[in-house]
């Protein structure tokens, strides 16, 4: 959906809407002439970013056609942008792969905190396991806890085995600093997994840091980090170096802590466990730490999206000085330079033109 791949970039459009204006080097002058053919006889743009000139020779109906189609562009975009950076986009990040395993580090999160965690992942395996092929869940603790021992095809039954699996999980206080790294070598021993997400509540400790160095960079796949919640810029700044070594990509999300007094599950299966409802009014609201950045698929529809609005005000500029008729002066003389001009050199500068 690109521009450059629609033709929509701006030279894309001159090129179909016109020609550019040439210069040559003539010898005998010793100097670079510009065609003079062309001179009142077509409307004619400047572009800003180099100075080149384009003779435009469109009709009116095909500019306003580039015109609809790169409005139509801005609103894609905006919508991409919408949706990357809502629900569970927001707080994981968007999920590529068709196979992965997710491991939770929950560390010592406190209970609300824990709650609010499992609401998030909630929506995660909702809004985007749903959509791809297999997966598994792993939670780092003192006694390693998998939800299946090999990653599980996906459907509407297995989600809500997941999510249901999720919510009886017990909060705990006491981690070792092993722990992340055995889960997540664990999630990376399945011969199906394409990437692994390791979900990281709060802060990593320094000992835990120097292990996951050791074990998880350069593994047999990609490992994806999550940062949530976490309190020390140094967490960040770790997570996203952990996904760097370890091929990955990187995602942050730190919450409003305005943790809320109902308790239980923001998703709820139905009692006959044959489906899942809908996310009830229980919503994580927050947003991504500033040392974490800008998130690159963001950032790279917010570039497209600006060179989009400024080519359509570019060829909004175009479309209104194309009203404004050839000057009668400009054809006049052309015509007389054409007609008394030798043979050679009016040849010389239509081929230039």
């Amino acid at each position: 959906h690109g521009l450059k791949r629609n033709k929509l970039s701006l030279s894309q459009i001159l090129s179909q809407i016109g020609f550019q204006h040439r210069k040559d080097y003539v010898t005998t002058l010793g100097k670079l002439v510009a065609s003079r053919y062309a001179d009142g006889l077509f409307p004619q743009y400047k572009r800003a970013q180099d100075g080149s000139v384009y003779n435009l020779t469109a009709k009116k109906e095909l500019i306003l056609h580039f015109v609809d189609c790169l409005m139509g562009a801005i609103e894609l975009y905006k919508q991409r942008m919408e949706w990357l950076t809502s629900e569970s986009r927001q707080i994981f990040g968007v999920i590529q792969e068709r196979c992965i395993v997710i491991v939770l580090d929950f560390g010592t999160a406190a209970a609300a905190e824990f709650d609010l965690c499992r609401d998030a992942l909630s929506m995660v395996l909702v809004e985007q396991v749903t959509q791809i092929a297999k997966f598994n869940l792993i939670r780092a603790a003192p006694d390693l806890m998998k939800w299946q021992q090999k990653s599980t095809p996906v459907s509407e039954h297995t989600v809500t085995s997941a999510v249901t699996w999720l919510w009886k999980l017990d909060h705990m206080t006491a981690a070792s600093h092993t722990n992340s790294a055995e889960a997540l070598l664990e999630a990376m021993s399945d011969d199906a997994v394409e990437a692994v997400y390791y979900f990281a509540v709060g802060d990593v400790p320094v000992d835990t840091k120097q292990l996951l160095l050791e074990k998880v960079s350069d593994g047999p796949c990609p490992v994806n980090t999550v940062s949530f919640n976490a309190r020390e810029d140094e967490t960040i700044i770790f997570l996203k170096e952990l996904s760097r070594l370890a091929s990955g990509r990187f995602h942050a999300f730190a919450e409003k802590n305005d943790y809320r007094d109902a308790a239980g599950p923001a998703l709820k299966c139905e009692e006959d466990g044959k489906g899942l409802l809908a996310l009830n009014s229980r919503k994580v609201k927050g947003q991504m730490p500033l040392v974490a950045g800008v998130r690159e698929d963001v950032f790279l529809i917010w570039k497209e999206l600006e060179e989009a609005r400024s080519t359509v005000r570019q060829v909004q500029k175009i479309l209104s000085e194309s009203d404004q008729p050839a000057s009668q002066d400009g054809i006049i003389s052309n015509m007389i330079y054409l007609l008394f001009c030798p043979v050679s050199e009016s040849l010389e500068g239509l081929n230039r033109g």
